[in-house]
């Protein structure tokens, strides 16, 4: 209980650094809104629905659950990879490993930071969807939505850190991170319609945990329920968390490539 206060303290420190950082509140905060107006402005007119699961969605929810996705995936995997990338080659790392410090207490708070980044954007695209394209959200839709948006972003945080094992400098991840995450999203059904996709496209995208995340935050606002039509994507995303968290207990490194290679 003593390293709580550590991890609070911590977390604060990184949301002060989102905030004051122009290029994170752009991509992480003002982007997913901007794409769900223009989503559901554009593409989502007036009844349209969209198929998924063997159930169909309206428009509008469809599309407000994917940029709820689109924004835990900016927030918990680009913005978190990129930001330990770029505090390891600098060396930020290897000074706080050298602290008394505990190292949990960090990654703790940066996983903390990466949820309540993720719980800011969910409210204010919620009320975007309900005030602005009458998307109603029923008390099980929410609670699923709470579920998805918490073990996707556990998820997302864990294959991050575990991603920074693979990228060997700033300009790699700042490059080829959020190209792998435009692709994923792309292909599970984000951008374009899943049902639109051809089904080579999807049977791909299902290996991945955006396909997962998507499709249970999609069936949330469009009021499916949990159940049997996405428990499995929560485990997919339970699996993914874990064997991207055990990979990054092993390969996570606090000094610089550099400095190892």
């Amino acid at each position: 209980m003593s390293d709580l206060p550590l991890v609070l303290r911590q977390t604060r420190y990184q949301l002060v650094g989102i905030v004051r950082n122009r290029r994170a509140v752009l991509f992480s905060l003002v982007l997913p809104a901007v794409l769900l107006v223009m989503f559901n402005s554009v593409f989502a007119s007036g009844s349209g629905t969209v198929e998924l699961g063997g159930e169909l969605i309206g428009g509008h929810a469809y599309f407000t659950g994917g940029m709820l996705t689109y924004a835990v995936l900016l927030s918990a995997f680009n913005q978190l990879a990129i930001g330990l990338v770029n505090q390891r080659e600098t060396g930020q790392l290897k000074r706080l490993r050298g602290t008394p410090v505990p190292a949990w207490t960090f990654i703790a708070a940066t996983v903390l930071r990466a949820i309540v980044v993720v719980a800011f954007m969910a409210v204010v695209l919620i009320l975007i969807a309900r005030f602005g394209y009458g998307v109603r959200i029923s008390a099980i839709g929410l609670g699923e939505t709470v579920l998805f948006a918490v073990l996707g972003t556990a998820a997302f945080a864990s294959v991050a850190m575990a991603a920074t094992a693979l990228v060997t400098d700033v300009d790699s991840a700042g490059a080829v991170l959020p190209l792998i995450a435009v692709i994923l999203s792309l292909v599970s059904g984000i951008f374009v319609p899943i049902d639109q996709l051809p089904a080579g496209l999807e049977t791909i995208a299902r290996v991945f945990p955006v396909y997962h995340l998507a499709k249970g935050l999609q069936m949330a606002f469009g009021n499916a329920g949990v159940g049997t039509l996405s428990g499995g994507d929560a485990l997919a995303l339970a699996a993914w968390g874990l064997l991207a968290a055990v990979f990054a207990a092993r390969r996570f490194s606090w000094v610089p490539h550099t400095a190892t290679a």
